[in-house]
């Protein structure tokens, strides 16, 4: 009966630890929005990129801490195979930190217009329409 009663506890304890080692792992959702009438493309830990269009939203999962790369391309004419070419306006790289429920872009006191980083919730990118070097729409 006691080997048995150990092997329970045993088996609650490794339970505990494996249970709050879990939770101890990050996960915040958050979002790059995209403020502007060009697009953004982001890609996080160099992972693939993901498009934001005009005046939308994409959300961005913090998993652990780790880098952000945002990049600006203006909207231009199409060439023949469709596809617009191009270098970006406007590119960045931000280190990311992901704690517990504790997510937010590291700005490391430089500025970093066109971006509003941590706003309005931490971790949230915003691209906004200001210094791009993208000539007005018409």
């Amino acid at each position: 009966m006691r080997g048995c009663m150990r092997h329970t506890a045993g088996l609650a304890a490794g339970l505990l630890v494996a249970t709050s080692a879990g939770s101890a792992e990050a996960g915040c959702l958050r979002q790059v929005i995209n403020r502007t009438d060009h697009v953004v493309v982001a890609s996080q830990d160099g992972g693939p990129g993901f498009t934001v269009r005009p005046h939308h939203a994409h959300p961005i999962r913090y998993l652990r801490s780790g880098q952000v790369d945002i990049a600006v391309y203006c909207r231009a004419p199409l060439d023949e195979s469709g596809l617009a070419q191009q270098q970006p306006a406007f590119r960045a790289s931000y280190a990311t930190v992901a704690v517990l429920d504790r997510c937010y872009v590291d700005i490391d006191g430089g500025g970093t217009q066109p971006v509003a980083l941590n706003n309005p919730r931490q971790g949230d990118i915003v691209v906004a329409p200001y210094e791009l070097a993208c000539p007005p729409l018409r």
